[in-house]
C-alpha cells in the first residue's frame, strides 16, 4: 500500500474557504449548523498527510529555495522540486520530482469542497477522520517523491506518532474538476491508483456528475437523476446512497446531512414507542412487519402505526393494517 504524508491545511476546509459573498448568503444557515456539528464531533488533525499508512505532519514554515525559474527541468519539462517547496499555502505540488502549480479554487470548487467535507464528516464512522485540501506524500519504489493535494480525504485509524506526525489509512480521496485541467487530474488519479488508494471521487462541477474510480474496476459515472453509492465507512447514520443532484443543490443537500441525522433519530424514537405499545399489549408480529417498523424512516407512517398499535383488536389486525398501509 502507498505511503502518504499530509503536511498541513487539514483545517483549511472549515476556516479559509474562498466562497464568494453571494454564495455565502445562501449557505450561511447550512454552514453554521454543519460547522457546529463538525467542530463538536469531528475535530480535524492539526495538519497535512503520508498514505500507506497516512502520515499527517505539522505545518512547516516556508523557506527560500531559490527562484523556481532557475531550476533544472525534469523529463516532462517542469522544474524539479523537493519537500521544501510544498509548505502550507504553497502554490506548488510535486509530481514525481517535478513541480506542478496548484490551480486556485473558484467559488463552485470551494462550495463543493465544503459540502463534500460536511457530508463525509457527518456520516463517517467513529475512528475515521476527514481532512480538506491536504498534502499527501506518495513515494515510488525507486524513492521518487510526489506530494499531491486532494480536495477531501476520508481516512481511518488516524493516530499520533511519537514526537509529531499522525498516521492513518486512506479510504476515499475527492478531486473536484472545476479549475484543474483534464490532464492534471488524470495524472493525479493515475498516481493514486498506482499507490493503491482504494477509491477516488472525481466531481465534475460543470457537468454536475460524479465519477468513481477504483483500482480493480472501470470508472463509473453517476449523472443527474442517479444516486451515488457511499463506501461502508460512511454508514454511521445508515445512509447508503445520495442523489447526485443533492451534491449540487444546498436545499436538497441539507436533507442528507443534519436533516438526515435528525430524521433518523426521530424515526428511531417513534419505533421504540411503537415497540413498547406492542409489548405492553403482548402483540407478537411477523418478522417482516417488525423489520419494516425498525428500518423505516417515514415519520408519518410510524405515527399511523403507533395509533394502530394502540387501537387494533389483535396482533393480526395490526399486521394487516401495516401491510395494507405499506402497499397503499
Amino acid at each position: 500500500m502507498a505511503l502518504v504524508q499530509c503536511n498541513g491545511g487539514s483545517c483549511r476546509l472549515r476556516q479559509t474557504l474562498g466562497v464568494p459573498t453571494n454564495w455565502l448568503s445562501l449557505l450561511n444557515p447550512l454552514r453554521c449548523e454543519a460547522q457546529k456539528f463538525v467542530t463538536t464531533h469531528f475535530p480535524c488533525p492539526p495538519s497535512r498527510a503520508n498514505f500507506e499508512r497516512m502520515t499527517v505532519l505539522h505545518t512547516h514554515i516556508p523557506r527560500s529555495t531559490g527562484p523556481i525559474e532557475l531550476r533544472d527541468l525534469g523529463p516532462n519539462g517542469r522544474p524539479l522540486g523537493t519537500r521544501a517547496d510544498c509548505y502550507d499555502g504553497s502554490p506548488w505540488e510535486l509530481h514525481r520530482g517535478e513541480l506542478v502549480r496548484q490551480m486556485s479554487s473558484n467559488g463552485i470548487h470551494s462550495i463543493l469542497m465544503f459540502l463534500l467535507g460536511t457530508l463525509f464528516r457527518t456520516h463517517a464512522r467513529d475512528g475515521h477522520d476527514v481532512m480538506g485540501d491536504v498534502y499527501c506524500e506518495l513515494i515510488d519504489p525507486d524513492e521518487t517523491l510526489s506530494i499531491r493535494a486532494p480536495d477531501v480525504v476520508l481516512a481511518r485509524s488516524v493516530k499520533r506518532l511519537k514526537d509529531g506526525p499522525f498516521q492513518g489509512i486512506p479510504i476515499v480521496a475527492v478531486e473536484i474538476r472545476a479549475t484543474q485541467s483534464k490532464k492534471q487530474l488524470e495524472e493525479k488519479v493515475k498516481l493514486y491508483l498506482e499507490h493503491d488508494w482504494p477509491c477516488i471521487w472525481l466531481v465534475h462541477a460543470e457537468r454536475r456528475e460524479i465519477e468513481i474510480v477504483t483500482p480493480d474496476a472501470a470508472p463509473v459515472v453517476y449523472r443527474h437523476g442517479t444516486d451515488v453509492p457511499l463506501v461502508p465507512e460512511l454508514d454511521k447514520y445508515e445512509l447508503k446512497r445520495i442523489p447526485v443532484a443533492a451534491l449540487f443543490d444546498k436545499e436538497k443537500f441539507k436533507s442528507f446531512c443534519d436533516g438526515w441525522v435528525h430524521q433518523l433519530a426521530a424515526a428511531r424514537a417513534h419505533a421504540r414507542s411503537l415497540r413498547s405499545v406492542l409489548d405492553a399489549r403482548k402483540f407478537v408480529v411477523a418478522t417482516d412487519v417488525y423489520q419494516r417498523i425498525v428500518t423505516t424512516k417515514d415519520i408519518e407512517a410510524l405515527e399511523r402505526w403507533l395509533v394502530l398499535a394502540a387501537t387494533a383488536t389483535s396482533a393480526e389486525a395490526f399486521e394487516r393494517s401495516v401491510q395494507a398501509d405499506a402497499h397503499a
